[in-house]
């Protein structure tokens, strides 16, 4: 496994006790792509709440409507654990990217932080 370094310039934010939404930050990629590289929501504390689907919206234009690039399964709160997930973040136009999740039920605390991981692999 490769080293990663997390750039604060790459991180969509963090919530405390996760509800239905984006995250807090908006990445503008400028004329880079995110092509090959993930996502990484990482979970830590999560109490309350059923489960967890998280996803990449992205968006030609900053204020504009934003469209679901990839959704995940939602992943039970029993499986959510301090882990992390990652979604691969496949070829797109979009411009600006939120990183986002729905919540099945009522969570009463932990935190979600989403960052953009530029490792590519081989």
């Amino acid at each position: 496994m490769a080293n990663v370094i997390y750039d604060k310039l790459h991180d969509f934010g963090t919530v405390t006790t996760p509800a239905t939404g984006a995250l807090p930050n908006i990445l503008n990629l400028g004329e880079a792509s995110a092509e090959r590289m993930t996502v990484d929501f990482r979970c830590a504390g999560l109490v309350g709440g059923t489960s967890l689907a998280f996803s990449v919206q992205g968006s030609a234009t900053e204020g504009g409507t934003y469209t679901a690039i990839v959704t995940g399964a939602a992943i039970p709160l029993a499986d959510l654990g301090a882990g992390v997930y990652q979604l691969p973040v496949p070829r797109t136009k979009f411009r600006f990217l939120k990183a986002a999740m729905t919540a099945a039920g009522t969570f009463t605390g932990g935190t979600v932080q989403a960052v953009l991981n530029t490792y590519v692999g081989k």
